[in-house]
């Protein structure tokens, strides 16, 4: 990225020395850190210069000269990155899947930005980096740099958070297109819909959880005999008060979550599918050699939903994905007649009324299981 272009006032001045009034400002090139120069003209140049003569080199050797006189690491966006990876995120309760996205980011920040002294990167050149991404993106992209840079100035790398100071934009609207009845009728009797699909989109519309719980439920939640399956939401865990439910099976949840313990494949999860290729790089992400990743579960019904053509008029970033099917059944249950508090527990929103309900009368170490019921009136 080049340099930040000096305006008509600065163009005659030596680099990073600056107008302040009527008198001189020199801008650390490594820290960012400004210092007034309050003399004439011709002795700010000549300050501003010999600054320049020791520092530049620093900065055009990538710290490495800094730290072999000084002992100390230079102060490089790559460095204050891997203290921000180490220091801050830690601290955070994030979501595995969060905890990788902040992963992927950093490491595309490290390859772009990373041989630049935090000091560099000052508004404009921030502001130049993120207006390469678009729409969202550009969204996730500032707020972590907002956070990365609040670190810093914590740290006393840096004086202010030049990445608070960038345009806030509004997100896009989203673009996915609802899901019916109808359309997911079409999807699940497609005939390239495998019976493992039909189940967790079955389990997935009645019960009301997430793709990431779906995956990760156990055969071993289930008692037929009272007539009830448990599941403690993923979403939830961090949270200062976790949600855990007792859902109480209807017909229809009934007849799946049995189909899903018959299934031939040996799995200890109630969704399971022999994958068709073992390699060792899969196996140490997936719960079981026949367990679905929740990322795979997705991919799948996107490729039937695709190939069943029900939603051919619509571009691919507008069709409906394995996640709308919880929105739907919601739905459906609204349209059964189902109050509002009733869709809300099931679906395992954790507000403070749900929470206080089923932690009352118990320890803080013991889990509380909330009962709830899912009869959704629905057949396929």
């Amino acid at each position: 990225m080049a340099p930040r272009g000096r305006d008509v006032r600065n163009r005659a001045l030596p680099e990073n020395l600056y107008t302040n009034g009527k008198y001189w400002q020199y801008r650390n090139p490594i820290t960012g850190k400004k210092t007034s120069i309050n003399k004439p003209m011709s002795e700010a140049v000549r300050l501003a210069k010999a600054a320049n003569a020791k520092l530049l080199p620093l900065m055009a050797n990538d710290g490495k000269l800094l730290a072999l006189i000084t002992g100390e690491i230079a102060p490089t966006f790559k460095h204050l990155l891997g203290r921000f990876e180490n220091e801050w995120v830690p601290t955070r309760r994030y979501a595995e899947s969060t905890l990788r996205e902040i992963g992927f980011k950093l490491a595309r920040y490290k390859d772009d930005l990373g041989g630049r002294m935090v000091g560099e990167l000052d508004v404009l050149a921030i502001a130049e980096y993120l207006d390469g991404f678009e729409n969202n993106a550009y969204t996730k992209h500032r707020g972590l740099m907002v956070q990365i840079f609040a670190f810093a100035v914590a740290k006393g790398l840096i004086d202010r958070n030049s990445a608070e100071l960038t345009l806030v934009k509004k997100e896009a609207e989203k673009k996915r297109q609802r899901l019916s009845l109808d359309a997911l009728n079409t999807i699940f009797n497609y005939e390239g819909t495998q019976p493992w699909l039909r189940r967790a989109i079955r389990l997935a519309l009645v019960s009301l959880q997430r793709r990431e719980d779906i995956v990760r439920w156990p055969k071993s939640a289930v008692d037929l005999e009272r007539n009830v399956i448990r599941i403690s939401t993923g979403k939830t865990q961090n949270y200062e008060k976790p949600v855990h439910l007792e859902i109480v099976m209807g017909q229809a949840l009934r007849e799946v979550i049995i189909e899903c313990i018959k299934s031939p494949v040996v799995c200890p999860y109630l969704i399971s599918a022999i994958p068709k290729s073992r390699c060792r790089k899969q196996l140490q992400n997936k719960l079981h050699w026949n367990a679905v990743t929740a990322d795979y579960l997705t991919k799948a019904f996107s490729e039937v939903r695709d190939k069943s053509k029900v939603f051919e008029h619509l571009e691919i970033e507008e069709r409906p994905t394995f996640h709308e099917i919880r929105a739907l059944g919601a739905w459906l249950y609204e349209q059964q007649g189902c109050h509002q508090d009733y869709i809300q527990a099931l679906l395992g929103h954790a507000d403070e009324k749900m929470t206080e309900h089923y932690l009352a009368g118990h320890g803080p170490d013991e889990v509380a299981y909330m009962s709830v019921n899912a009869d959704l009136n629905v057949q396929f």
